[in-house]
C-alpha cells in the first residue's frame, strides 16, 4: 500500500509530532530565572524525567488523562502503556535498519561477485 519510505517518512513525522506535544506541555513549569543550587536543579530534572516516564510505561493510573497524551493508554492493570501505534513506529524504525543491513550486505556481495567474474575491468 505505501512504500518504505513513505512509511519511514510518517512513521518519523507521528514520532515528532508527538515529542513535541509533550514538550510543549511541559513549558509552563520551567523555573528559569530563580536562584537555585545545582543539586535541587538536578533533583526537579529527574523527578521530571522519572513523571513523564511513569506516564508513559508503568506507572499507575485508574483513567486515561493519568498517563501521557497521545502516545501511552491506561492498560487493563491499571498502569500506563505505549499506544498500539507507538509500537508500530518502533517496529518500523527496526526493520528499517535490518531491511538497510540486508541491503548493504546484497550490495558488498554482488560487487564482489562482479569483480570475481569480471576480470576485464
Amino acid at each position: 500500500m505505501f512504500s518504505l519510505k513513505t512509511c519511514l517518512f510518517l512513521s518519523l513525522l507521528i514520532a515528532t509530532l508527538a515529542i513535541v506535544s509533550v514538550t510543549a506541555s511541559t513549558a509552563g513549569s520551567r523555573k528559569l530565572l530563580e536562584d537555585d543550587d545545582d543539586a535541587s536543579t538536578f533533583e526537579d530534572a529527574k523527578e521530571g524525567f522519572t513523571s513523564f516516564v511513569d506516564s508513559f510505561w508503568g506507572g499507575s493510573c485508574t483513567s486515561q488523562q493519568q498517563c501521557a497524551d497521545y502516545i501511552a493508554t491506561c492498560g487493563q492493570k491499571g498502569e500506563c502503556r505505549p499506544s498500539w501505534w507507538v509500537w508500530m513506529i518502533l517496529v518500523c524504525i527496526v526493520l528499517s535498519f535490518v531491511a538497510s543491513c540486508i541491503c548493504c550486505i546484497c550490495c558488498g556481495i554482488c560487487s564482489c561477485i562482479m569483480d570475481c567474474l569480471c576480470c576485464c575491468r
